[in-house]
């Protein structure tokens, strides 16, 4: 197919109450790139956090897309012009002291793999070791939206991977947003016993309900500590999977661990926010921390793989779509509105300018 010119429009951060759709040139490819026509991508949580986001404005974000190939770069074999396809922003080297021990998201080479500019604009390129590691053709039965979620859900797979979970377990999720309500699905699939969703809305913790958890506790109401015990025999949970980037969820996650519990750290707090911890209590309890930064290409691949097999039903987290032009919007919903919000799909065929 012959080289794709012009240009496209992009939804370009500022900060958050100012991101402009601007004309951006559509992206050039090198030997084994691929160009995406963007169909769908998530909004993630860190893209709102503009403390963050200020430091590499003004950007084109989104790093949860799908899309259909459009454009191949010289050697490319492994995906034809037509592929619907997702795309994993960062991939490792495979090569390096950290690869060999599969810590693939420490890799240095990881966070400098970038799909350009972002998936919130109308075309994207996958650089050639994206596409070469950690890019999928999805099946038929799986749809753009429905396949942005590899690299979230991946995240909370990777986490649960590296987090011990025995039969009968109890399992804690402090969280019923997107990413507390997918934690709840995956751990359905596992052979925890009793599946514990705490947060404060009461809305998303019937969500939470709906996607599989035998309690929920509105931390709110009632004593969360106390009831957690009240459903253990006082012991505890033997894993818990934090996703509320604030201290006190990190105490609250610690409080209900049972003795020799996994405390699962998915969503860091501020980098400047320092969190004070009791080591007498971790030493003689033998409490576990952990915590996982991003995905891999294995996580993606396997959750691509729940999702063809009807494992996993990621629609109902879903609940918002917006184009280009209603990026700014998204991100105040996002933190703003807790009553049936949960996830928002930027798709640039909605956009209007």
């Amino acid at each position: 197919m012959s080289p794709m010119k012009g240009t496209m429009k992009a939804a370009v951060y500022y900060r958050n109450d100012d991101v402009r759709v601007e004309e951006r040139p559509i992206p050039k490819l090198d030997p084994g790139d691929l160009l995406v026509k963007t169909e769908a991508c998530g909004l993630c949580a860190g893209e709102t956090a503009e403390e963050y986001q200020l430091r590499r404005a003004p950007t084109v974000l989104g790093h949860e897309p799908t899309g259909v190939v459009v454009e191949t770069g010289a050697g490319v074999t492994d995906f034809k012009v037509g592929d619907r396809v997702f795309a994993h922003h960062h991939v490792p080297c495979m090569s390096c002291h950290y690869c060999d021990r599969g810590l693939f998201t420490m890799c240095g080479q990881f966070r400098e793999t970038h799909l350009d500019p972002g998936g919130f604009a109308e075309y994207f390129r996958v650089p050639a070791e994206n596409a070469r590691l950690d890019t999928h053709i999805l099946p038929d039965n799986v749809s753009f939206e429905e396949g942005t979620v590899l690299e979230p859900i991946g995240c909370l797979l990777k986490g649960i991977r590296q987090t011990p979970i025995h039969p009968g377990d109890t399992v804690v999720v402090v969280g019923a947003g997107f990413m507390g309500l997918g934690f709840v699905q995956l751990l359905r699939l596992s052979l925890a016993g009793k599946i514990i969703a705490v947060g404060h809305n009461d809305w998303r913790l019937e969500q939470a309900s709906m996607f599989g958890a035998t309690h929920t506790i509105n931390s709110k109401s009632v004593d969360a500590v106390e009831a957690l015990k009240d459903l253990t025999e006082g012991r505890g949970a033997d894993a818990v999977f934090g996703t509320v980037p604030r201290t006190e969820a990190l105490d609250l996650g610690l409080a209900v661990c049972a003795k020799g519990g996994h405390l699962h750290l998915n969503a860091p707090p501020d980098p400047s926010v320092y969190w004070q911890v009791n080591p007498f209590e971790l030493f003689f309890h033998e409490i576990h921390i952990n915590s996982a930064y991003s995905a891999t290409h294995i996580d993606t691949r396997a959750v691509l793989e729940l999702l063809s097999a009807g494992r996993l039903d990621v629609k109902p987290l879903i609940t918002h779509r917006f184009g280009l032009d209603g990026l700014e919007e998204a991100i105040h919903t996002h933190l703003t509105q807790r009553t049936g919000y949960l996830k928002s799909m930027i798709i640039p065929s909605m956009t209007a300018v």
